[in-house]
């Protein structure tokens, strides 16, 4: 067995076996992952219009999408009003880094997903 399949499938067990809020941290971790994947290439010439910015920048959309879908209002009341409109800012800004093709667009959403772990890090045993 190859080391790929067995990173793959320890990844996949972690995932399955994680708790709704171990998947919340893992989900930034994919999105942070992906958005400094995303600002080095736009930094990188030659690889500023690669596809695979786009595909790094599609899926932290499509994880942060999947976050702000997962808010529930009635429970959460101001505090998921307040996240949905961090979302909302950090999806805003992944669209206006892919259509400039600016790196540095990138770094407020980033920041906001580390600060956002980081919180969840704190609540969250290891």
């Amino acid at each position: 067995m190859s080391y790929t399949n067995v990173a793959t499938n320890y990844r996949r067990n972690a995932i399955l076996n994680a708790s709704p809020e171990k998947l919340v941290i893992l989900l930034y971790e994919g999105a942070i992952q992906k958005l400094e994947r995303a600002k080095i290439q736009l930094g990188t010439p030659g690889q500023t219009h690669s596809p695979e910015v786009g595909e790094n920048l599609g899926k932290a959309m499509a994880i942060i999408g999947e976050l702000r879908a997962s808010l529930d209002f009635e429970k959460g009341k101001d505090i998921a009003k307040q996240l949905d409109g961090l979302y909302e800012f950090c999806i805003d800004q992944i669209h206006h880094a892919n259509v400039q093709r600016i790196p540095e667009a990138l770094q407020p959403t980033i920041k906001v997903m580390k600060t956002l772990k980081e919180a969840w890090d704190e609540i969250v045993p290891a």
